[in-house]
């Protein structure tokens, strides 16, 4: 007969050591896996502090102004300045003139007898045709203005004698001339007492053109 004391306690020695082997990988296998995660509680056991949460942006109400537009006012271009021709001029061989005669039998005109200014004009150059003619009479010498002492009929017929002119053939090229120059008969009344012997007198024409370009002429003589 065997003896079977010895198997017994083997087994069971056996059966011992695999549990306690199998315990042992378990808490290994534990520790490896579980080591990087972090602990749902502290370590006093007390709740971790809350996640921060973005704020909500509450939407703007306020009532969007929109700025007034421009104003975009029309511009007026300037006008388109054209293309002018030479201003008026007197030529330099031109002449303007005055002369002043009293004669010892003045010729009648009726009503009155009558004195004699008269003026020289040659040379006259226009292209741009003469528009308006001035023309004025003044006493230098006394300060005053004898336009008036003149025939209004004589001063009317001057002006209608250049107005017009300046455009021709003859003008353009010689100038426009007055032949044996204009008299202009006054009261001879009225010029004896506006003008005595000695005292000089001034003529002043004006001549503008079509375009606004204008010439200024003087000329002075005495009183005898």
């Amino acid at each position: 007969m065997k003896r079977r004391s010895g198997s017994g306690p083997g087994r069971g020695g056996l059966s011992l050591l695999a549990t306690w082997a199998s315990l042992a990988l378990a808490t290994a296998c534990s520790s490896e896996t579980t080591g990087g995660l972090p602990p749902l509680l502290t370590a006093n056991g007390s709740t971790p502090p809350p996640v921060a949460v973005a704020p909500t942006i509450s939407p703007n109400l306020t009532p969007i102004t929109f700025r007034p537009g421009p104003d975009f006012a029309p511009i007026t271009p300037p006008p388109i300045q054209p293309d002018l021709p030479d201003p008026p001029s007197l030529r330099p061989a031109g002449e303007f003139n005055l002369l002043l005669s009293t004669p010892a039998n003045p010729a009648v005109i009726p009503p009155v007898g009558s004195a004699f200014v008269t003026v020289t004009l040659r040379g006259l150059l226009v292209p741009g045709v003469i528009a308006s003619v001035e023309l004025q009479f003044f006493n230098i010498s006394r300060g005053t203005d004898i336009t008036g002492i003149f025939l209004p009929t004589a001063i009317e017929q001057f002006r209608n004698t250049l107005i017009g002119r300046g455009n021709s053939y003859a003008d353009r090229t010689d100038g426009i001339t007055l032949t044996n120059g204009f008299t202009f008969p006054a009261d001879l009344v009225a010029y004896n007492a506006n003008v005595f012997a000695g005292e000089r007198v001034l003529v002043i024409l004006v001549i503008r053109d079509s375009f606004g370009q204008a010439l200024r002429l003087e000329a002075r003589a005495q009183a005898t």
